[in-house]
Parts: C-alpha cells; structure tokens; sequence
C-alpha cells in the first residue's frame, strides 16, 4: 500500500468515476514506485461493487492512457493474474480536481479579513456577503480556527525565515520540513537525531538527498504525525541509490528526452526490485541503451539479452 501514490491519485482528474475508483483501488495495493499490483479483475469488482465488464474496460482505457503499464504475469490458483504498475509521471500531470473556480478567486478577494487575518468561510451564515451582521463575541466558522485549514497555513511563517544552525544537521532538516512535519511531530522526531547521524555514517549526501527528500515527504499535512526520522529512510536510501545509478551513466545521457513510460523502465532495471524475464523487450532495452537511461553490463546483470542491431544497408 502506497499513501503516496494515493493522495496522487485522489486529487487526479482521470476522465470517468469508474476509471478513477479502479485507479484508487491499485493505487492501495501499490509499491511506493507504482509497481507490484496483482489481484484479479474478478476481486476489484467485487469489492469496487461494479461489473467485471466494467472494471476490464476501465483497465484496458488506463492502459491506453499511459497511467498503467502491464509489468508480467504472476501465477495463481486460477492459471495467471496480470501484474499492473502505476505509471507516477504521467499520472502526476493530469489536471488537478482542486483547482480553484475563477469566480470565488474573484468573490474571496472582496471579502474583508477577520481579527485573525483568515477570510471568511464562502458558505459560511455569518459571512459578511451573506447579508447577516455576526453578534459581538460570536463564535467564528470552524475553519477560521482550525489549524489545519490551508487558509490558515498562510499565517505560519515558513521555516527558513527563523535562524537556523547550519552546524546542526537536525536542526537543518526541521527547517527544511514542510507543513507535514507539524509541532507535535517536531516534538517526538527531534528524540531521534542518531537516524540522521547514521545516514551520514553511510555517505548519504545532506544537500543533494536528505534535504531534498525531507521537503518532498513533508509538503502536505498528515493525518498521523511523523515520530521518527526513520520514517524517511527508505526515500533517503533510494534517493541515495538513483543518484549513485545517474552518476554512472554514460556522459551525455539526456534522462529528460525519454518518455515517462521508458523512464519508469529505467528505473525498474537500475533498482534491485524482482525483474520477470519477459518484462523488458528487445525494443525497449534498445531504447533504454539509446537514450543512455542504463547499460549492457545492468542488462546482463539483471538477466535481459541484448540481441545485436541489424545494420543498415
């Protein structure tokens, strides 16, 4: 089950409420890397309540969509279950379902602010466009009050802004933390600073990886506080690794001219994670070798032949 993945998936725009709940559904039973989904289309109905019909057409236009890829096949008491991966670049451009209508940008913008500089709610009775004056000492709307409302995470002043010391590792790290880390996790996470010291202990690069992670795991609020620096080991470690598997590529490498599918591959083969045989054909690892995405010697290692390119007459 991958949180990440989820939240992604939750505020996509995927184009039809059965496509969507179908995406969700694989989203939870995901890799954080997208990949590893294997349940039969006849469980996803059932408990998505819908037809096996419409759980394969859905399948089958996500496919066409580039948001999955199909990865193998694994064995099962029924013959074969086709395993899925999530496709995370190209689902993480689609439109997003927040997008803030034109109008209410317009309608909160003539609202006045209140004592505690947060607008009023749009819907709220006592808002001042409501046509209704609020009694003296009258209770605000929720939301005014509520620390977790993104209209009040503006009167948070960022981390940067506080003097921080550049000695203190963890103390770098806190202020690199977004809105995730929030002051009851700040608390309990500063007890575990021997996490960091061991990630320097391996040559985990502070700047280039640990930072960059941090900010990346901590730019939405959590329900459930983060107590522990270990929670950011695993990102820590495979941010570690790519960057190792980028600084040995082959000079001139473009990753960036690659799709997003091909791209998804690359890292498949660079990882450690399990590899079918039939999961890399002789086009794409020809492309991958193209596009300086790996090498021979990771193909070989990873069990793909390179057959040898036809020359050109």
């Amino acid at each position: 089950m991958s949180n990440l993945i989820s939240a992604t998936v939750q505020r996509r725009v995927v184009g039809s409420a059965t496509r969507k709940s179908v995406l969700l559904y694989m989203a939870d039973k995901a890799a954080d890397d997208g990949s590893g989904i294997w349940t039969s289309k006849a469980n996803i109905a059932r408990d998505l309540e819908l037809g096996v019909r419409a759980v394969q057409y859905a399948i089958r236009s996500l496919v066409d969509a580039g948001l999955l890829i199909e990865i193998g096949q694994r064995d099962c008491k029924h013959g074969y279950t086709v395993e899925y991966g999530i496709v995370i670049d190209v689902v993480s451009v689609l439109p997003s379902t927040r997008d803030t209508p034109p109008d209410r940008d317009k309608t909160a913008s003539r609202r006045p602010a209140d004592k505690c500089d947060s607008p009023p709610a749009p819907d709220a009775p006592h808002a001042p466009d409501a046509g209704v004056t609020p009694a003296r000492g009258a209770p605000l709307p929720l939301h005014h009050v509520h620390p977790n409302h993104p209209m009040n995470l503006t009167t948070t002043p960022p981390a940067e802004d506080a003097a921080v010391d550049k000695s203190d590792p963890q103390a770098r790290c806190l202020a690199a933390a977004g809105p995730g880390l929030c002051p009851a996790s700040r608390a309990e996470i500063i007890k575990t600073s021997e996490v960091i010291a061991g990630w320097l202990q391996d040559g985990i690069d502070f700047d280039a990886v640990i930072l960059p992670v941090i900010r990346a795991r901590t730019t939405q609020i959590r329900i459930s506080p983060i107590r522990t620096w270990g929670y950011f080991t695993d990102a820590v470690r495979a941010a570690h690794q790519q960057r190792l598997r980028q600084q040995a590529r082959p000079q001139g490498a473009e990753k960036t001219s690659a799709s997003p599918q091909l791209r998804f591959y690359a890292d498949w083969v660079n990882a450690d994670r399990y590899l079918p045989p039939s999961a890399i054909t002789n086009a794409t690892a020809h492309a991958l070798l193209a596009a300086g995405l790996t090498t021979t010697e990771r193909l070989a290692q990873r069990g793909v032949p390179i057959p040898a390119m036809k020359e050109q007459p």
